[in-house]
């Protein structure tokens, strides 16, 4: 009888429910109470969109800008409102965004709102002529310009800000063709707004071949095509001569300018050399993710 009592409770002891242990969570640093907010794999310090305006939660840190003794705000880069982050991008005192140039860096080299801004669709950034990479990039396109006819003269620049998926795709494409070469190469299409004459935005018009490219990053082209067609097949075409990618290039009747999209594209080795004096030596990519669109280039002839 107790060895049939010992056993009972043993079996008891065995079979009790234990309590789970409760995960450590990340928690707001503005409120302590919810978990921290993740986008696109990047955790905020805050919870969500009230927690980072209005910063009410405890924060020791005292505001980076100097002189000022209000108390810092993760929503801000540790300044203590936003005319201040402002004034510290001014002051030289943090690196500004890449792309509005005037709040500080959050993600990467960009601000929270310009990081948003470019997950929704690609933006464009006109480059300063007086900048280095103009200067490199008018070089480059002047240099592998060859035709008969007169040169072109280079205008203006735009700087593609993709959004990270698009060159996460890229990269992981390149990655998995390591034999692969990376190279600059031209493609032009019809340009119906008046991109490069006023705000360097970006268009909803259906027939315009150089937004559509831009805005998708090669999947999508005037009409809504999702390819070109060529000599290779259905795929993407693009030039390392930038006078060859010039013919197809049209432009609208208000816009003095001709467009041509700067690229770097991934091919096999056996299309870097080739002689490119016709259209069936072009560079040839079956996928939209073996090619990239970073500038528009906008020139006359």
């Amino acid at each position: 009888m107790a060895s049939m009592i010992k056993n009972v409770v043993h079996w008891g002891s065995n079979n009790r429910v234990k309590t789970p242990v409760p995960a450590q969570v990340d928690l707001c640093e503005i409120c302590g109470k919810k978990p921290k907010f993740v986008e696109n794999g990047f955790k905020h310090p805050y919870c969500s969109r009230s927690c980072a305006r209005n910063g009410s939660g405890p924060s020791p840190a005292a505001c980076m800008l100097r002189g000022c003794r209000a108390t810092g705000k993760p929503a801000f880069a540790n300044f203590c409102s936003e005319v201040h982050a402002k004034e510290g991008v001014r002051l030289g005192q943090v690196e500004g965004c890449d792309l509005c140039k005037a709040q500080p860096r959050m993600v990467g080299t960009m601000c929270i709102t310009c990081d948003r801004r470019i997950c929704a669709e690609p933006q464009l950034r006109e480059l300063n002529p007086d900048a280095k990479l103009f200067k490199n990039l008018r070089t480059q396109f002047m240099s592998e310009w060859d035709s008969p006819k007169t040169a072109p003269s280079f205008e203006k620049v735009y700087e593609i800000i993709l959004p990270r998926d698009a060159r996460a795709r890229h990269d992981q494409y390149r990655a998995a063709n390591p034999k692969f070469e990376e190279v600059r190469s031209f493609h032009s299409s019809q340009c119906i707004c008046d991109l490069g004459s006023k705000e360097p935005t970006l268009c909803n018009f259906k027939s315009c071949g150089i937004c559509a490219i831009v805005k998708s990053s090669f999947k999508s082209f005037a009409f809504g095509v999702s390819y070109n067609n060529g000599r290779f097949g259905d795929g993407i075409y693009s030039y390392r001569n930038p006078a060859l990618a010039d013919r197809f290039a049209t432009s609208c009747t208000s816009s003095p300018y001709r467009v041509v999209i700067a690229c770097d594209v991934v091919v096999e080795p056996s299309q870097i050399g080739a002689d490119e004096s016709s259209e069936e030596e072009s560079l040839f990519v079956p996928f939209a993710d073996a090619i990239l669109p970073v500038y528009v280039i906008m020139y006359t002839r």
